[in-house]
């Protein structure tokens, strides 16, 4: 009992210690839509005029998320990749069998067989054009995902689950970590810095295009692998 007080006690404190800190400095922050606060006249407007430029992308938010915060982005990935890893763990890998499920309307069956090879198209559409349109390698891995899972509630996640093995699934669903280290390590030779993007624009849209399919790829694999190891449907 007096362990746990002591440990409460000092809880206590930390927590207060770093809240004067984080008070003091909200309370000297400029007050939300102030025209010249910093973020306003230097952040935005130097991102607005050099952002193409220096992040090779017509897309802003791309050439942010894949130049200036390129780190912050890999463990994004990662993190995407280690919540797979956790269900996989907490959910186990074993099929489930003995279940009957029950079958899909014909009319819902044909939709979604009608629909599947549209949503692939247009998730890889959105992933190669991240550059240059909105989207890119997060919204397409979602588009892909969802695919995934739609046909697995219309058809079982058994022959979904089945279509590749376990072990491509896992090479799968590591590509976005995979690929986004490789183009972080060509960054060395390349610029001399790690996640450095080479000045030639057509070496920099095509890595950046390969980062935007491994990200798309790993996380729609991510996705359908999550709804897998909920279900039990996954080969261990």
């Amino acid at each position: 009992m007096n362990a746990w007080r002591t440990g409460r006690i000092l809880t206590t404190v930390l927590i207060g210690a770093l809240a004067v800190p984080l008070m003091y400095g909200v309370l000297h922050l400029p007050p939300p839509g102030q025209a010249d606060a910093p973020a306003h006249s230097n952040v935005s407007a130097k991102y607005i005029e050099h952002g193409a430029e220096h992040g090779g992308s017509e897309n802003l938010v791309t050439g942010v998320l894949l130049n200036y915060r390129a780190l912050d982005t890999f463990g994004e990935v990662l993190v995407i990749f280690t919540a797979w890893l956790a269900v996989a763990a907490v959910a186990g890998t074993a099929r489930q069998t003995g279940h009957e499920s029950t079958p899909p309307s014909p009319i819902v069956d044909y939709v979604i067989r009608m629909l599947a090879p549209f949503i692939a198209v247009f998730a890889l559409f959105v992933i190669v054009n991240g550059h240059v349109l909105p989207g890119g390698g997060f919204q397409g891995g979602v588009l892909l995902g969802a695919m995934l899972i739609l046909l697995s509630l219309a058809h079982g996640g058994e022959p979904v689950a089945d279509v590749v093995s376990l072990r491509t699934w896992i090479w799968l669903r590591a590509a976005g970590v995979l690929v986004f280290a490789l183009v972080a390590l060509l960054g060395l030779p390349l610029t001399g810095y790690l996640f450095g993007l080479p000045t030639d624009p057509t070496l920099r849209h095509a890595l950046m295009i390969v980062l935007e399919l491994g990200i798309g790829i790993g996380g729609g694999a991510v996705l359908g692998g999550l709804y897998f190891s909920i279900a039990g449907v996954e080969r261990s």
